[in-house]
């Protein structure tokens, strides 16, 4: 064996020791550590006893020699260890991208056809479109009145709404009240939703009860829906299991946008969308 390839074998394992410590989240350790100290616990890493049957393919003798060659090699141009761990995150964030996408697919019915979720918009839409929202959530609350013009230059658009309650025992109330209504009084859900969302301060038990009196929903203050819980607990589901971490988030068909984004992003997303549908 030459060492050309005696080295492309020690490399490939380096890799292979690096994707398994990424994932571990090992390298906040020393393999971050660029020079002597870094590169010496790569290695041992390397050819730990652990290690498996495999990857014993190579004497100790040239282990040794390897060893020092790569070791030279990343004192002299320690950038290959951030370039390789570069290259790790990259093929990581392919990895759940690809898991996101296969989320998504199977998750179509879940994210847009749901009689549990209320919606607004189109009643007999030609795109439909899933918005995960917290009424407590600032940004939230920044980005409806986008949504309200978009809707509005696409009347043929519905927006499906996923309500999480992600910010405290107000939110919580308020997910109850409002899918409540949608529930058992669905015409008034929209005189509710916007009143929540309107409040300039965080929600509370007090500033939900106003709203409540305002609407005329007041029944359902403290007779919570029995089928709200199971709801809520599917949301917040989806949302793990497409890897999103927070509201709001839009989802218009394969596609997450996560965060307070603008009216022209949202209009140049849904003209994508609506094209890639056609």
């Amino acid at each position: 064996m030459n060492n050309n390839s005696i080295v492309s074998q020690y490399i490939a394992k380096t890799y292979a020791f690096l994707a398994t410590a990424w994932r571990s989240k090992r390298l906040l350790g020393g393999v971050l550590l660029v020079g002597v100290s870094g590169s010496a616990l790569l290695l041992q890493g390397l050819t730990a006893p652990t290690a498996k049957a495999e990857d014993q393919a190579l004497t100790e003798a040239q282990q040794q020699s390897v060893q020092t060659i790569v070791k030279q090699m990343l004192i002299e141009d320690p950038d290959l260890l951030k370039q390789a761990i570069i290259a790790l995150q990259q093929r990581e964030s392919q990895t759940a991208q690809a898991a996101q996408q296969q989320a998504l697919a199977a998750k179509t019915q879940a994210l847009f056809e749901s009689e549990l979720d209320p919606w607004k918009g189109a009643q007999n839409p030609s795109v439909t479109i899933a918005y995960f929202t917290d009424f407590n959530c600032p940004y939230c609350k920044k980005l409806e009145p986008e949504l309200d013009r978009l809707m509005a230059t696409y009347p043929e658009l519905k927006v499906v709404v996923k309500m999480v309650p992600l910010q405290g025992e107000g939110s919580e109330q308020a997910v109850d009240l409002a899918q409540s209504v949608w529930l058992n009084e669905p015409s008034k859900y929209l005189a509710v939703k916007d009143t929540l969302m309107a409040s300039p301060r965080r929600l509370d038990s007090d500033s939900i009860a106003k709203v409540a009196n305002l609407t005329k929903t007041t029944p359902w203050l403290n007779h919570t829906d029995p089928k709200v819980d199971d709801i809520v607990d599917a949301n917040l589901n989806l949302m793990r299991e497409l890897g999103i971490g927070g509201t709001p988030a839009i989802i218009m068909g394969n596609k997450i946008i996560p965060g307070l984004v603008s009216y022209d992003v949202l209009k140049q997303h849904l003209d994508d969308y609506i094209e890639a549908s056609s």
